[in-house]
């Protein structure tokens, strides 16, 4: 099943710190730039309490995704929910954070108050991306994927005049997805542009693929939605990983 969540409600909310000192060289902001290659911090290793306020039109939420890149391994860790900013309810049980990237999933929840809280850090934690989203899975999915299975490697080549060439490694490769959808209906036609829309051509978003991997990632190309009969539509998805 092909997922997307390209929605944050840090963006849409007010973000503050409930407990912990956000450090100025590393501001809280840094949470919700979609840019995973710039971390927030606090200016000591204290319990962090990140919290979310959504106002009178709270989205729903189901998924907390955290990049690779943290350092929140071995760390104490809590997602939870709230009506009046007083009672807060765990969305699920208390955890204890790995390396790579976080995925933590619920059943959907609508509510104005979320926190995301790092219990007695060891260290002082470090975060580039906490998205709190709403995961939406594609009503059909491709048959099987197109093109662009081969990852694009981030390789300056310079050749002198004599014909000697260099190789210039500027980064890891990217991974890419290429899938052509067929016969979608009135639903997943609007849901992909509304995802064309959030994503505006400058906000990297969540992508999970056919083999089970989530991605952080931009649309390389236009999406090309077309009706081919009546309700009835084919577009292109052409998606390509972002990395620090």
């Amino acid at each position: 099943m092909i997922k997307s969540s390209y929605k944050n409600i840090l963006e849409t909310g007010t973000v503050s710190l409930s407990a912990g000192t956000e450090d100025s060289n590393y501001p809280l902001y840094r949470l919700y730039d979609r840019n995973i290659g710039r971390f927030f911090k606090t200016t000591s290793a204290i319990t962090t309490e990140i919290k979310i306020d959504q106002g009178s039109s709270p989205q729903a939420v189901d998924r907390l995704l955290i990049p690779s890149g943290h350092n929140l391994n071995g760390m104490t860790l809590d997602i939870k929910y709230s009506d009046d900013d007083i009672t807060y309810t765990p969305a699920i049980s208390q955890w204890t954070g790995a390396s790579g990237l976080i995925d933590k999933s619920w059943a959907s929840i609508t509510k104005r108050y979320w926190k995301f809280i790092i219990t007695t850090p060891a260290s002082i934690p470090q975060i580039a991306e906490l998205f709190l989203t709403q995961t939406y899975e594609w009503e059909r999915n491709p048959s099987r994927p197109g093109e662009h299975l081969d990852p694009l490697f981030n390789i300056e080549r310079e050749e002198s005049f004599g014909g000697q060439v260099r190789f210039l490694i500027k980064g890891d490769p990217r991974k890419q997805r290429f899938y052509h959808v067929r016969c979608v209906g009135e639903t997943q036609k609007n849901n992909i542009l509304t995802l064309n829309d959030v994503w505006s051509g400058g906000k990297p978003f969540w992508f999970y693929d056919h083999e089970g991997n989530w991605l952080f990632g931009e649309l390389k190309n236009p999406i090309n939605i077309k009706e081919v009969s009546y309700q009835k539509y084919d577009f292109d998805f052409e998606f390509m990983e972002v990395i620090p």
